[in-house]
């Protein structure tokens, strides 16, 4: 569900990159970023993370970039 919405709302922030990481396969990676938890978005210190992000989280999180 966050995957859809976070798509949908990517075409209204161009200047934003999308770097999908895998959690279960590149699990070093996912913990040097602080991700412990899917679906989780991280730009920076900034994390949005929860079992279910609404689309007017991400936009919240997306426009605070």
């Amino acid at each position: 569900m966050a995957g859809l919405s976070l798509a949908s709302l990517l075409r209204e922030f161009p200047d934003i990159t999308l770097e999908k990481v895998e959690l279960l396969t590149r699990s070093v990676q996912s913990k040097e970023k602080g991700v412990y938890s899917i679906p989780t978005l991280v730009s920076g210190d900034k994390k949005l993370s929860g079992f279910y992000l609404t689309k007017k989280s991400i936009r919240e999180f997306l426009e605070t970039l």
